[in-house]
């Protein structure tokens, strides 16, 4: 998976990591094996035009009810930070993630607020559980008091997904935030706040909770991790983020809100969709058309990496590269055993005849 941009009359290749569920520490030391195919999604990249996401200002009006908030915590994984909004035109308004109670982020809020008359936070919606979004619920509660915290609750918990992407236990969102009374979001539920309503959009893939959120009055979309302003994010779950990639492009938003990166401006909006679903679908094609070509045993996860990615000699070359290139090859042929187009015969797989 390649990260992508889109331009008035192209499409360019541009290098992005994406949004990890884990912090580059954690990374930096499981590299070393980097074909076991047991550890959280990378994307690849390859070099291009521009290696860096455009610079973004601590606090943003975006429209009419929209404020940006940045988390202050870059990083090649969060990109520039992650983009909080306050939501809404009047003395309580909505918020749209917490990030990670960084030093300042909670200033910046209150400021934002101040010089636009807002006094109170209705609610705080989270989009998803990873550790860049919650992590600064605690500060805003101590400082707010009661605020009633939103978020989908999937029947299935999180726990095999937590301990996939956190499997030493460094971070687990149930424990640091056992103490956080959350209310779960509904798919189709509609929030309401002075100025803005607010649809909440169940899209899993990037992670098992994710929801996506509609501002009906600008039908713009919080697209929370599964679209970045840049580059290319992250999956746990292909079928389930194509299907979720799908249903955002569905809904026709003008104008895309993203958890990391810049807002992406409605001439773009339905393009930067549509160019991730093709994206996706290109690779998915590609390892198909390496498990047919391959021999009658099937390829390993290692083969079939070096198949698909042969023609971009940077990522064999690097063995973070080549980690997400397995990484990802991993998930798109988990993809293709749950529509039953493949089957895994001990390390090996092999395309099953007739089920395209």
């Amino acid at each position: 998976a390649m990260a992508v941009v889109t331009h008035a009359r192209r499409i360019q290749i541009r290098p992005s990591c994406g949004c990890l569920p884990v912090p580059p520490a954690w990374l930096a030391r499981q590299i070393c094996s980097p074909c076991s195919g047991t550890q959280p999604s990378i994307v690849t990249n390859t070099s291009n035009d521009q290696d860096t996401p455009p610079q973004l200002p601590n606090t943003q009006q975006l429209s009419d009810r929209v404020v940006r908030i940045l988390g202050r915590n870059p990083s090649r994984f969060t990109l520039t930070g992650t983009n909080m909004y306050l939501v809404g035109t009047g003395k309580r308004r909505i918020l749209i993630d917490a990030g990670e109670g960084k030093p300042g982020v909670l200033q910046d809020l209150l400021e934002a607020m101040q010089m636009r008359g807002c006094t109170e936070l209705e609610q705080i919606v989270i989009t998803h559980w990873h550790h860049d979004h919650v992590m600064g619920i605690p500060e805003l509660l101590a400082h707010f008091g009661t605020v009633p915290v939103r978020k989908y609750l999937p029947a299935g918990g999180l726990g095999d997904e937590v301990a996939t992407a956190y499997p030493d236990g460094m971070f687990d969102p149930c424990e640091y935030l056992r103490h956080v009374p959350f209310e779960g979001l509904a798919d189709g539920e509609l929030l309401h706040t002075e100025g803005a309503t607010l649809r909440i959009i169940f899209t899993p893939g990037h992670a098992a909770d994710h929801v996506c959120l509609l501002l009906e009055e600008e039908q713009a979309l919080f697209t929370g991790d599964n679209v970045l302003g840049w580059g290319s994010g992250t999956f746990q779950d292909l079928h389930l983020y194509m299907t979720s990639l799908r249903k955002m492009r569905d809904e026709q938003p003008r104008m895309l809100y993203p958890s990391h990166g810049p807002v992406v401006e409605e001439a773009r909006a339905g393009m930067w969709l549509q160019t991730y679903i093709d994206n996706r679908e290109s690779r998915i094609q590609q390892v198909i058309a390496e498990l047919k070509a391959g021999p009658a045993g099937g390829l390993s996860l290692k083969d079939l990496a070096q198949r698909v990615y042969r023609h971009e000699p940077r990522v064999l070359t690097n063995p973070v590269l080549f980690y997400g290139a397995c990484n990802n090859s991993r998930l798109v042929l988990d993809c293709l055993k749950k529509e039953g187009t493949c089957v895994q015969v001990g390390d090996n797989y092999l395309f099953r005849q007739g089920r395209l």
